[in-house]
């Protein structure tokens, strides 16, 4: 049985986002940081898989134009420039920084203000006015 009359501290779960100023930390309420992490991992899932979609389309044109032109190995060579450069140019460090870091769960709001810098509290992630 709970006892009413007790006021319990509000528990929150600590995300780190890698930002190019530092580590940026914000807290959320406990139980939520699973889910946010999952649904930034979805997010950058989604945009490489759109991302690949593209530069398929590309060389597949590239390799089209050349059939079509007569010329096929021009095809082939544009393609595979196309698929070099958008190999080359989507490996960079902001899509690990897309993705939060758990640090903590289930940590009393107040102890993570003191062991973390958090930049800010968000009492429901899903609702955030930017």
């Amino acid at each position: 049985m709970v006892d009413d009359s007790v006021e319990y501290p509000e528990l929150v779960d600590v995300l780190r986002y890698e930002t190019a100023d530092g580590p940026s930390y914000r807290s959320v309420p406990a139980g939520e940081g699973e889910r946010i992490v999952a649904v930034h991992e979805n997010e950058v899932r989604n945009r490489l898989w759109v991302r690949r979609l593209v530069l398929g389309a590309f060389a597949a044109i590239g390799v089209g134009y050349g059939v079509a032109s007569g010329n096929a190995l021009l095809g082939a060579v544009g393609a595979g420039i196309v698929l070099v450069v958008g190999w080359q140019t989507g490996n960079g460090p902001d899509r690990a920084g897309a993705i939060p870091e758990l640090v903590d769960e289930r940590i009393q709001q107040e102890r993570a203000s003191s062991a973390y810098e958090i930049d800010a509290h968000t009492s429901d992630p899903w609702n955030e006015q930017q």
